[in-house]
């Protein structure tokens, strides 16, 4: 099964202006960005080695399958989701 994990915080600047686009794109998609704050979440971060925000990585059968850091465009999120 896959799983789409988006790593962001409340204080970062790009997290902001994506997280409308995650909103959007999570009301019309099948496969959902699971949102997880890196700030409450150091163990996880440290398990994926998510080292800046905002990022993007899709897992399957609990496998990273590719990654995405830094502000993407709606398209290049679902090209991400769905490639």
């Amino acid at each position: 099964m896959r799983h789409a994990l988006y790593f962001t915080a409340d204080w970062c600047g790009p997290c902001k202006r994506v997280r409308p686009i995650i909103e959007e794109i999570n009301k019309d998609n099948q496969l959902k960005f699971q949102i997880i704050d890196a700030d409450d979440n150091i163990d996880l971060c440290k398990t994926f080695s998510v080292t800046s925000i905002p990022t993007f990585i899709l897992v399957e059968d609990n496998v990273e399958i590719k990654r995405l850091s830094g502000a993407k465009t709606k398209i290049e999120l679902e090209d991400f989701l769905n490639g």
